[in-house]
């Protein structure tokens, strides 16, 4: 996957960081947007979404365990 795959994604890690989490569940995590109601982020595609997900940890967006 190239940079370009992920700038849809892009501000889950950069200008919303603030506005989203990642719930592990299990042995994965599920990136919510923070709200009321809280609104999950479906990445139907596994290699994207693991790279999305490591994004977002390398910037330390918050992780809500659910263990």
């Amino acid at each position: 996957m190239s940079e370009q795959d992920l700038s849809a994604y892009a501000s889950m890690w950069t200008t919303e960081r603030a506005q989203w989490e990642l719930h592990r569940i299990g042995d994965g995590y599920l990136p919510i947007m923070k709200g009321d109601p809280p609104m999950p982020q479906m990445i139907c595609d596994d290699e994207l979404a693991d790279l999305v997900i490591a994004q977002m940890l390398a910037v330390g967006v918050a992780v809500v365990d659910h263990s």
